[in-house]
């Protein structure tokens, strides 16, 4: 199971559009906000979404002025050994970049 939690700035008249927008995503949720347009959401795995897509697409949505990771979990589903710590291959264009 993966998940984050974000922080996003939103302003508060925005709340209703911006939840509607957010909550459309799959494993996307809203939770509390403060008065000055704190929106904590967190966003779980989906099947066929992948995490990062959906937290790029987050970042898109109109409503949302800025974004903080505030909390990130990795780990295997339910029943699924623990994950490994050994380094996946993998083909992200971050680390295409790095070589």
């Amino acid at each position: 199971m993966n998940i984050v939690s974000l922080v996003l700035r939103i302003k508060p008249e925005t709340r209703a559009e911006a939840e509607a927008a957010l909550t459309a995503f799959p494993g996307v949720e809203c939770h509390g906000m403060s008065d000055d347009g704190k929106l904590v959401v967190t966003v779980e795995d989906a099947e066929g979404a992948a995490m990062s897509d959906t937290l790029i697409a987050l970042h898109r949505v109109p409503q949302v002025l800025a974004a903080t990771l505030a909390y990130e979990h990795s780990g295997g589903r339910f029943g699924d050994s623990p994950v490994s710590n050994q380094p996946q291959a993998s083909n992200s264009p971050c680390e295409e970049a790095q070589s």
